[in-house]
């Protein structure tokens, strides 16, 4: 059961950082087990069945949604073998990493953070996107996450020459011009991480953010989702 996360994860990713490498990691193996991978787990077991009844086709099998702690390092400058951080994607099964809508939840030593979007590039989405805003503006200004929670901000790269039509209203104009795209919750606290709490947080968000969540699942070509 969820009761918040590990007071001593934070201290193992601080560890990990300083200390990254296979001799290390084999020593704490069991610290990592028991304060880190452990309490997300329990996260998303607490969180996944919830999310599962508003999108039934959602991946909430921890093994699954859970990030790993290796690096992929083959094509990486940076040789570190351990992530210093871990985040938790809920995505449609069987979905690929990039370019598909998805909430994320993530820690750091320095942060928590969580959101919706759709990482990386997906230009079939937001050209898709891009005529429902100008086919269907009031409708998608109704779904906008931001219209009435300043506690969630639009993110994500532009494109840099990009006209936007008459009649986009402006609270959807940065918005179109947006080639990825995501919304990510500001003002977080660190310490929130370790009360039960941080459930209801979440949930909260994710459910603001599911109307716009399922505007982008709809836009996806058939096929695209797999």
């Amino acid at each position: 059961m969820f009761e918040g996360f590990d007071s001593e994860m934070i201290p193992f990713f601080l560890d990990l950082r300083y200390h990254n490498n296979k001799a290390f990691m084999d020593e704490n193996r069991d610290r990592y087990l028991t304060h880190v991978r452990g309490p997300f787990c329990d996260f998303i077991d607490a969180l996944g069945p919830k999310l599962q009844k508003e999108i039934p086709d959602l991946e909430i099998r921890p093994a699954k949604c859970l990030s790993r702690i290796n690096r992929d390092i083959r094509f990486s400058r940076d040789k570190s073998p351990y992530r210093d951080h871990l985040w938790i994607s809920f995505r449609r099964s069987a979905a690929e990493k990039d370019g598909l809508p998805f909430f994320w939840f993530e820690i750091s030593p320095e942060d928590v953070s969580w959101g919706m979007g759709v990482w990386g590039e997906n230009p079939a989405i937001m050209d898709a996107l891009r005529r429902k805003i100008i086919a269907f503006p009031a409708r998608v200004e109704a779904l906008l996450p931001t219209r009435d929670n300043t506690d969630l901000r639009l993110s994500g790269r532009d494109w840099m020459r990009i006209t936007v039509p008459d009649g986009v209203p402006d609270s959807l104009r940065p918005v179109y011009v947006k080639r990825s795209l995501y919304f990510e919750r500001v003002n977080t606290r660190l310490d929130w991480i370790y009360s039960r709490r941080i459930l209801s947080r979440v949930y909260r968000d994710y459910m603001v953010l599911l109307p716009f969540y399922r505007l982008l699942t709809g836009l996806l070509p058939d096929g695209a989702s797999a």
